[in-house]
């Protein structure tokens, strides 16, 4: 499978390619976002690139901070919590919902999704380690039952993709609380053992940086900007530039 994963900040030069050469972008099966990125750039990935989209917000997206509405008053406040609610419930982009706390079948793969950051300031997507470990506790009850399932149907279980905006803690993350990855992260690696871990919001300033690395069994890659990634018989090729059939 071929994977176009893109995270942070919009990538000028995959939006040339997206304009200029469509064809060039024909054997990408899946665009993939670890979030921060504006729905209107995903959208035109969605429209130029024709193909399925998977998706996580971070912590900058979809925020709404009565603090910073000095002058609003007490009906306006409840009107503005009943519009957070609202985009709570209806977070679609391009028609697709949010990725975060679902699992997904597709093609030989199984896609599960943990969207925003460690909490550090009470925004919206922000969550405390105990809150995302119930998240990802769940998720990993269905991937094992539907790998179970595959078992006892006879056939091989799929593997899984992870698409997380947060890295795991230790791998990618930084200091800070903001940048904190989750331990629980590095938990679901070790009992679900996942082929490979998407994420952005360690933003990258430069190539020398560490953009891939290994949990286990699971190579961790964070998609600042864009990566196109090939996964064939469970190797990895990352490239920043999209595979082509010879």
């Amino acid at each position: 499978m071929n994977i176009l994963a893109v995270s942070d900040i919009p990538s000028r030069s995959l939006e040339a390619l997206v304009l200029r050469s469509p064809d060039a972008l024909r054997e990408v099966d899946a665009i993939i976002s670890c979030g921060d990125l504006e729905k209107e750039y995903l959208e035109f990935l969605v429209d130029g690139v024709n193909r399925e989209l998977f998706f996580v917000f971070g912590n900058h997206e979809g925020r709404w901070d009565l603090d910073e509405d000095i002058g609003f008053s007490p009906g306006e406040k409840i009107l503005a919590k009943a519009k957070q609610l609202h985009r709570k419930i209806t977070k679609r982009i391009a028609g697709i919902k949010d990725l975060h706390g679902r699992v997904v079948a597709f093609r030989e793969f199984l896609i599960v999704g943990f969207g925003g950051s460690m909490w550090y300031n009470g925004g919206e997507n922000q969550y405390s380690e105990k809150e995302m470990a119930k998240v990802v506790a769940s998720v990993a009850r269905r991937v094992r039952l539907l790998q179970l399932r595959d078992r006892l149907l006879g056939r091989a279980p799929k593997d899984v993709i992870v698409v997380s905006h947060a890295p795991p803690f230790g791998t990618h993350d930084q200091p800070d609380l903001c940048h904190s990855g989750f331990k629980c992260f590095k938990a679901f690696c070790k009992q679900v053992k996942p082929l490979l871990w998407l994420h952005g919001h360690i933003h990258l300033t430069n190539s020398q940086h560490n953009q891939l690395s290994a949990e286990g069994h699971t190579s961790v890659l964070n998609t600042y900007g864009h990566k196109f990634i090939s996964i064939k018989a469970h190797k990895i090729d990352i490239s920043p530039r999209p595979a082509v059939t010879v």
